[in-house]
């Protein structure tokens, strides 16, 4: 009985196969059956095959959006910007003539209904109503691309009285792939693996795309959770279009799972962000009638208001939320291929396309009808913002660097705001100082009583209590915490002692750092610890041969104090001439430094330059494993920094051929995430034995431990306790509570370590996830960061946590032969934007290996 059953099964998927693509997918398929303008080329057309048959490439889709803006009157094709492998970002604005003809008019009028002192004079329902619509920033999620053809295509030369009237009270601003690099790797992979005849059984090799997959962008980032932090090219742009226009409505189209079906949001009620209004999640929901019956009418199964929520403001469906639109997150059960068996039956790439199409339309169907209460809701929402925003007791924030630090966090910090229009003043005379954290010198403030309060608020709020305890992504992203400022509320009474500038109206210019000049006395330069950029100077003086060493121990020299990790950079017995080597400072395209002219080797305080506590440093020769046991998103932050930041590629290896790869040539071997099982331990044992570094980062702690590299002790991660009875309902529910989803602890930093080189506070906010918390090692030198015994800065913490987070390391160090290996509990280059932590994770490059034997703990053999 069981083998007719798996046989007639069988026949049938090869039936349903043959029938469902003896004839190609078609327009009608996809789209209404309505009139379509002739003069305005169908997508098979240009591709030359009919969408959903293969899988699109960026290429072929940017080529079919320009050939319909050549070819309609409705449409204009604009490039927002250029990915790193330099492909181009499109959006489409897609509208009445009429309206193309005042488009700059309609957009100053919409920028004008966000301002509370302009709002009144303006009658909502006057205005067309603005949707953005975003297809596959996830690149493998490819049925939104896909669908973008068809919906393009559609506004473009569909025919009726509704389209009409929706194009003369609708202007769309669509964008077919938020991430066209992944887009591309995406459909290389599928388009190579697809049969003629399809297979779809789950194991075919066309649904088994290779690590890293298609779903990030060059450097695997999730593009995703960039909307706020704004960390990679494709994000500055698409946040401008969005700021530019303040659309009602942002359609973020994705993929999930094959064995699920279509979720549309409202997502899970209790976990909306506090700053988010009850009456943004209501029309949230009437929007979702619409898809229901839509998708209804196909037979299509669906649900909302499970498993997604809206609480981390950098994401596409959540952003919105927080700008007075509604965001609404669509996730399409994915073939991840041409069509694959799955428990609700043969899933096609057409049907999953067709499905985007559907919401894609009843989406504009909706803010149709809904056109002045969705205007109103913007206008609304900003006028309540600022009424809060009078009532609120913090007036401000101010924020500038650490004493004695430099501007490029602060820089970018800035050029942050500002793109998402936030105003930022220059303080014209001292912030009042208030505590340790309360920046002086040069500083900024943001005052909270503008337009974009709520947003404001969600950047610098430190939040600790919730509604629920589970979050889809992190619980917490306090942005000047993560850049690495100072920074402090200021109440109405400090406030009035401010005196401040006029608003920036673009990012202030920089001064370039100064070098001295070459003078008969010059004897060598100093680099001060502090500073950025350091580390991109040391990479480029380095690649060109110089020597450079570091001070271990503090000194004075010109009538000037340098902390332990100044740079010193001798003229005695260099490669080239004191000219060039200014010149190769100069060229480094470190900004963020100070460079000091010294006259003599003898120092009035602390070590003489001649003295063993200057460290000549290796040149870091970096080996990144990375592979399907590796974390993309953790090994791609590392190729960043080291990549873009500093001037330095680090070599890429996957674990199988790291374990046959020559390391002799190598100094500096990095596991950034994962769980390495293919990895050869007795290699990484000789590898460091031998007189290498090992970094390890968050779950390569543990397989560091498990492999016998280490001796650390990890503490135990918080377990559901199975001896007390409760709800089988609340079974998954309990486990995801006890998850740490990403929260901001506070670390006591030990500034005369060299992994804390550059560092002027003792404390340092850390981000933190996962379940990877380690107990201090024996040796009273190997932990030079731990997190405080009330470590909590912003984020969730269950209750477990606290006892497992308090005084545990966030980063160690131990001995192993001539060598060393470094943990980091932490995650201290978190999706590019965790500038405050990227030195850390720098400092262990470029001179982990100068850590004395004796502060470092034993074992590991």
């Amino acid at each position: 009985m069981r083998i007719t059953t798996r046989f007639a099964i069988a026949c049938l998927v090869a039936f349903v196969l043959q029938a469902g693509f003896a004839q190609k997918p078609t327009l009608e398929y996809y789209l209404p059956a309505i009139s379509y303008d002739s003069a305005v080329p169908r997508p098979a057309d240009i591709l030359g095959y009919e969408v959903g048959e293969w899988h699109v490439s960026h290429d072929q889709l940017a080529g079919y959006m320009r050939e319909l803006a050549r070819a309609s009157s409705r449409v204009v094709l604009r490039e927002y910007g250029h990915t790193h492998e330099r492909r181009p970002l499109l959006y489409l604005t897609i509208t009445s003539p009429e309206n193309h003809r005042q488009l700059d008019d309609l957009r100053q009028r919409r920028r004008q209904l966000a301002d509370p002192t302009q709002s009144s004079a303006l009658d909502p329902a006057a205005l067309p109503a603005v949707v953005m619509m975003g297809y596959s920033i996830h690149g493998n999620e490819a049925s939104g691309s896909n669908a973008a053809l068809l919906v393009a295509y559609y506004l473009a030369a569909a025919q009726s009285p509704e389209v009409e009237k929706l194009l003369q009270n609708t202007i769309i601003l669509l964008d077919p792939c938020f991430n066209p690099d992944g887009l591309q790797r995406f459909s290389t992979w599928v388009n190579s693996r697809r049969s003629q005849t399809l297979m779809p059984d789950p194991a075919h090799e066309e649904f088994h795309e290779p690590w890293p997959g298609g779903r990030t962008n060059h450097y695997w980032f999730d593009l995703n959770r960039d909307w706020l932090a704004m960390q990679q090219p494709e994000s500055p742009g698409r946040v401008e279009l969005f700021q530019d226009w303040l659309p009602n409505i942002l359609t973020d189209h994705h993929e999930m799972g094959t064995n699920t079906t279509l979720f549309f949001q409202p997502g899970v009620p209790s976990r909306v962000h506090p700053l988010t209004p009850a009456l943004n999640q209501q029309l949230t929901a009437r929007i979702g009638e619409y898809h229901a019956r839509a998708l209804s009418d196909k037979k299509v199964l669906f649900f909302s208001e499970e498993n997604y929520d809206d609480f981390y403001y950098g994401k596409g469906s959540t952003y919105p939320d927080v700008n007075g639109c509604i965001g609404i997150l669509f996730e399409q059960a994915s073939s991840r291929g041409s069509a694959q068996e799955s428990s609700h039956g043969l899933l096609t790439f057409p049907y999953t396309i067709r499905n985007q199409v559907i919401t894609s339309l009843s989406t504009l169907q909706a803010v149709s009808d809904m056109r002045v209460e969705l205007n109103r809701y913007l206008r609304d929402f900003y006028s309540a913002a600022l009424t809060e925003a009078r009532a609120d007791k913090t007036k401000a924030y101010v924020f500038g660097a650490p004493a004695g630090s430099l501007t490029r966090p602060v820089r970018e910090f800035i050029r942050l705001l500002l793109r998402h229009r936030i105003r930022v003043h220059p303080v014209a005379g001292a912030a009042p100082e208030k505590d340790e954290e309360t920046p002086s010198g040069k500083t900024w403030v943001v005052l909270v009583e503008q337009p974009q309060y709520r947003l404001i608020q969600a950047i610098f709020e430190r939040r600790t209590t919730f509604s629920d305890s589970i979050f889809y992504d992190i619980s917490a992203w306090t942005l000047p915490d993560a850049f690495g400022l100072n920074w402090s509320p200021l109440q109405s009474g400090a406030l009035t002692l401010t005196r401040l500038g006029p608003p920036l109206e673009r990012e202030p210019d920089w001064p370039a750092p100064a070098v001295p000049e070459v003078t008969p006395e010059l004897y060598a330069y100093a680099v001060g610890a502090v500073g950025y950029d350091v580390p991109r100077l040391l990479a480029a003086l380095h690649r060109a041969g110089i020597r450079v060493l570091v001070a271990q121990r503090p000194f004075e020299a010109e009538g000037q104090a340098f902390r332990e990790g100044t740079l010193l950079i001798p003229l005695d017995r260099q490669p080239m001439d004191a000219a060039a080597i200014r010149q190769r400072i100069l060229q480094s395209g470190a900004e963020d430094i100070q460079v000091f002219a010294l006259r003599n080797g003898l120092t009035p305080k602390g070590p003489d330059l001649g003295s063993a506590n200057f460290a000549v440093l290796r040149p870091p020769k970096v080996v990144l494993v990375t592979g399907r046991d590796a974390g993309a998103a953790e090994a791609g932050e590392v190729w960043h920094l080291l990549d873009t930041r500093y001037g330095m590629s680090p070599l890429l290896v996957d674990a199988d051929r790291f374990n046959n790869l020559d390391l002799t040539k190598y100094n500096t071997v990095v596991l950034a995430g994962g769980n390495f099982s293919r990895l050869s331990a007795d290699k990484v044992k000789q590898f460091v034995s031998a007189g290498g570094t090992l970094i390890v980062q968050g779950t390569a702690v543990r397989w560091a431990k498990n492999a016998g590299v280490v001796s650390w002790d990890l503490r135990p991660a918080p377990r559901v306790d199975e001896n007390v009875r409760r709800p089988y309902a609340r079974m998954e529910e309990d486990a995801n509570a006890l998850s740490l989803p990403g929260a901001i602890l506070r670390a006591e930093l030990d500034l005369t370590h060299p992994l804390a080189y550059g560092y002027t506070r003792p404390f340092l906010p850390l981000f933190v996830s996962g379940d990877v918390f380690a107990q201090p090692p024996a040796n009273a030198y190997a932990t030079p960061a731990v997190y405080a015994a009330q470590p909590l800065l912003s984020g969730y913490l269950h209750p477990q946590h606290h006892a497992l987070v308090s005084g545990a390391a966030a980063v160690l160090v131990q001995s192993s032969g001539n060598g060393r290996v470094i943990g980091f509990c932490t995650n201290p280059n978190f999706r590019g934007f965790w500038y405050g932590t990227n030195r850390l994770f720098a400092n262990a490059v470029f001179w982990g290996n100068i850590i004395r034997t004796s502060a470092r703990s034993s074992g590991g053999e």
